[in-house]
């Protein structure tokens, strides 16, 4: 398993609201597609990770500011994505 499926699964199971989805790209297998993106209905921000690999570290970016950040750890990822969406994590 990678480990944005482990993210996105512990995402599920502790936020269950949020949505994940992988860029579809044009040409499968010659484009890069190691780009995710998660929403929450209530939120007004976007968030995206990014690793051509799946694997750690991730290139973190939301629309709540301008500055990117690297996630180095699957535990750093998901509180990035939480904290970006502006949510807070129920479970610490």
């Amino acid at each position: 398993m990678r480990d944005i499926d482990n993210i996105i699964a512990l995402l599920a199971q502790q936020l269950p609201s949020i949505q994940s989805e992988q860029l579809k790209v044009a040409h499968p297998g010659a484009d890069d597609d190691g780009l995710w993106f998660f929403r929450e209905r209530s939120s007004s921000f976007e968030v995206q990770l990014e690793s051509s690999s799946g694997n750690c570290p991730f290139l973190f970016e939301t629309t709540e500011h301008p500055r990117s950040l690297t996630a180095n750890s699957v535990a750093e990822a998901v509180q990035f994505v939480v904290s970006g969406l502006g949510l807070r994590n129920p479970v610490a």
